[in-house]
């Protein structure tokens, strides 16, 4: 190395990379190591395309198992001259590994589910484990903070779950994930009487607002394993 750095950090993925975030926030001068290329999930992530429109009608291949749309670069269930063992008789154990700037960041979906209020306490709820020495809701707001500025969501949308914390940090309303989606369908929208306003949240079906506001069409992504496109919005950083 040409010049000297308080830290080196190893992995860009979701440890690696908000480790650098804060260490360079707080004035120190990192480098960081990734065995990976670089990978823009907004120059690189064919989102919303269908199946129908990838070779082989996006099926499994042995370098995408999960299809053309498999957002992994240079790994999988096994990445060459990598490998790792499991105890004889013990569970069944694969583990995905990407080689690629983000690591397996870029396939979270936008979804990062939080620990519970009950992971917290194993020891008080079963007798097995140990309990931790603070509560979920000593953690939610630093939940919170993480999910705004990296772009994910907890269970999206809530399900009401003992122990699956719901979304918190929402795009301001009216404001859809994806600019794109919002100018190709909503004037088709129109055309068709609705009120044209597209909301692109994961998983979200068609439902009317509580308070009897308008309803809004909100739409599925396809059945593609891909990452998330994560271009900047005006209120959130890409991720």
């Amino acid at each position: 190395m040409a010049e000297p750095y308080d830290v080196i950090v190893v992995g860009s993925g979701a440890g690696g990379g908000m480790s650098a975030y804060h260490l360079t926030k707080s004035g120190l001068k990192v480098l960081m190591l990734e065995a990976g290329r670089d990978y823009d999930p907004v120059a690189e992530t064919p989102m919303y395309n269908i199946p129908a429109e990838a070779p082989l009608r996006g099926a499994s291949t042995p370098d995408k198992p999960f299809g053309f749309y498999d957002a992994t670069v240079d790994g999988g269930w096994e990445v060459p001259n990598e490998p790792y063992t499991v105890a004889e008789g013990s569970e069944p154990f694969i583990w995905w590994r990407p080689r690629m700037l983000g690591g397996r960041t870029n396939h979270w979906g936008r979804i990062s589910l939080r620990f519970g209020p009950l992971d917290f306490k194993p020891k008080s709820r079963d007798g097995l484990g140990h309990d931790w020495p603070i509560t979920y809701d000593d953690l939610a707001p630093w939940y919170d903070r993480t999910e705004r500025l990296i772009g994910v969501t907890g269970a999206a949308p809530p399900r009401g779950l003992t122990n699956t914390p719901g979304l918190a940090a929402r795009l301001p309303a009216g404001e859809p994930a994806a600019p794109g989606l919002r100018d190709l369908l909503c004037p088709r929208l129109r055309g068709h009487g609705h009120p044209g306003r597209a909301d692109a949240r994961r998983g979200a079906d068609r439902r009317r607002r509580g308070d009897g506001g308008p309803q809004h069409l909100c739409l599925r992504h396809p059945p593609a394993a891909a990452a998330a496109r994560s271009g900047r919005t005006s209120s959130r950083p890409p991720c």
